[in-house]
C-alpha cells in the first residue's frame, strides 16, 4: 500500500512526577485506519478520550518497557475492553500487545496484583500478548525492535517503517548502540530527554547526547519528550541544536505531527 496517511499525537509528554501539561509517557501513531498505541502511561485513556479517540479503537500496544510510569493505564484499558464485552454487550475487534522478553508474563503478574486475571482472560484471544524479537510486518507498516539500555529492565526502542517513512521512538534509554542503531536516518525521532546538558545519567538521555546522536545518524526531526520538571526552564531545543542542525521540537501533550 503507498501514500499511507501518518500521524503521531503525543499523549503524554511526562514520566513519573507527570503534571496537567505533561501526562505519563504515551504516544499515539495512526496508519490511515489503524490506531497504533506506544507506551500507557498516567492519563492515556483520559488524553485519548480527550481528543475524542475511543480507547477501545486501538489496534496495537507496543511497550517500550515495563516500568510503571509507561505502563500505568495498560490493565484499565483492558478493563474498558472487558466490561464492553461482558456488561454491554459490544463487539471489539482483537487487539494485540507486543514488548520486550517477559511481556506475557509481566501482564500476567498485573492481571493478578489488580485481581482482574479472570475478567481479562475471559477476553480469550481477542487480547494477545507477544514478545517481539525481531522485525515484523503489519497492514501497511513494519516495527523493528532494538534492545537498549535502560538500568535492568528489558527495554526496547522501536522503528516503525511505513512506505519509506520512518518514525522511531526511544522509550527510555541510555546513550548506547541500539538506539543510534535505531534512529539512523528517521523522519521523525522521538527521543527520550530526561535531562539537560551538564547532567550525565546513565540511564537517560541529555540534550547533548541527543544532539550528537541525532547528527550522526542524519535524523530529519527530533521531538524532545519524557520531559522532567527540572528541565521546564530550560532550552532544551537550542541546547540540542548545538551539536545538531535538522528540526528540533519539544514535545507537548496533545501535539500533532504528520509525518
Amino acid at each position: 500500500m503507498k501514500n499511507n496517511k501518518i500521524k503521531i499525537t503525543i499523549l503524554g509528554s511526562g514520566s513519573f512526577p507527570s503534571d496537567l501539561e505533561h501526562y505519563g509517557p504515551s504516544y499515539l501513531l495512526e496508519i490511515n485506519d489503524k490506531r497504533v498505541l506506544v507506551d500507557c502511561g498516567m492519563g492515556t485513556n483520559f488524553r485519548l478520550i480527550d481528543l475524542g479517540i475511543d480507547p477501545d479503537d486501538i489496534d496495537y500496544i507496543f511497550l517500550t518497557h515495563f516500568h510503571s510510569d509507561h505502563t500505568t493505564e495498560l490493565v484499565p484499558l483492558l478493563m474498558r475492553l472487558y466490561l464492553k464485552i461482558a456488561i454491554y454487550n459490544i463487539k471489539i475487534s482483537p487487539k494485540e500487545i507486543y514488548g520486550p522478553k517477559g511481556t506475557p508474563a509481566f501482564i500476567e503478574t498485573l492481571k493478578g496484583a489488580y485481581y482482574h486475571k479472570k475478567h481479562i482472560d475471559s477476553m480469550g484471544e481477542q487480547i494477545r500478548y507477544r514478545e517481539l524479537e525481531d522485525k515484523k510486518s503489519f497492514e501497511g507498516f513494519s516495527v523493528t525492535p532494538f534492545s537498549v539500555q535502560h538500568l535492568d529492565v528489558p527495554s526496547y526502542a522501536y522503528r516503525f517503517e511505513i512506505d519509506g517513512k520512518t518514525v522511531v521512538f526511544s522509550g527510555d534509554t541510555s546513550d548506547c548502540e541500539g538506539i543510534k542503531k535505531a534512529a539512523k536516518d528517521a523522519d521523525v525521532f522521538i527521543a527520550d530527554c530526561s535531562f539537560h546538558k551538564g547532567i550525565d545519567v546513565p540511564v537517560h538521555l541529555n540534550t547533548k547526547q541527543i544532539g550528537t546522536m541525532a547528527k550522526e545518524a542524519k535524523v530529519k526531526k527530533v521531538i524532545l519528550s519524557h520531559l522532567l520538571p527540572s528541565g521546564y526552564d530550560k532550552d532544551l531545543v537550542s541546547e540540542v541544536k548545538e551539536t545538531f542542525d535538522g528540526e528540533v521540537v519539544l514535545a507537548r501533550d496533545k501535539m500533532e505531527i504528520e509525518v
